[in-house]
């Protein structure tokens, strides 16, 4: 007599297509601290053009190993930078229209740079726009040694203790997509990735 299988529930495949070092070097400790072993960390490639949404489009439609199915959850992770007003609404109208095809595509956005999130892990964020070098500086002093874009052990450090609960909550005021002030929406990528 054979023994009946129970079924498991499949987690669905989570990718987290990024523009910079410093957000796939989070994303990736994030998963791996988290265990969230579904999880893929896409580096965007770089070209013309700052449409996002298009080059992870053509990145799904090229890449056999980034194939996607109805319960595939995407969450497309950029910086400000130079994107216009007008540029971030058509990503935006671009991603409601992929959510036809995939269940979750979200927009994670931080005005004036990842570094807004990352600081979040340690003090409430406020909607007045601080300049990167203040970023840095206030994240070398939250760190106790000097803060370097991309280092996986200083991301380590971030996570450690489960602080991302702590930066989900000092991000709440500023956490809609805004262009005219600091404000980042990663917590709320974070929250549904982990809960």
């Amino acid at each position: 007599m054979s023994r009946e299988r129970k079924s498991r529930k499949l987690k669905p495949k989570i990718l987290f297509f990024v523009e910079g070092k410093t957000e796939k070097v989070f994303f990736d400790a994030l998963a791996q601290h988290y265990r969230l072993n579904a999880a893929k960390t896409v580096k965007i490639i770089e070209g013309s053009g700052l449409d996002w949404v298009d080059k992870v489009k053509n990145m799904l439609k090229n890449n056999p190993s980034l194939k996607t199915d109805e319960r595939t959850q995407i969450y497309i992770v950029f910086d400000r930078d130079r994107l216009s007003v007008d540029a971030i609404s058509r990503m935006q109208h671009k991603v409601e229209k992929m959510r036809k095809h995939i269940s979750i595509c979200e927009l994670g956005f931080s005005n004036r740079s990842f570094e807004v999130w990352l600081l979040a892990h340690y003090r409430k964020i406020t909607a007045r726009i601080e300049d990167q070098r203040h970023l840095c500086t206030e994240l070398s002093k939250c760190l106790g040694y000097e803060y370097i874009k991309g280092s996986s052990q200083q991301m380590e450090s971030i996570l450690k203790g489960d602080k991302v609960y702590q930066a989900i909550a000092n991000t709440k005021a500023v956490a809609d997509i805004a262009v005219d002030q600091q404000s980042t929406n990663i917590g709320m990528i974070v929250n549904a990735v982990i809960n």
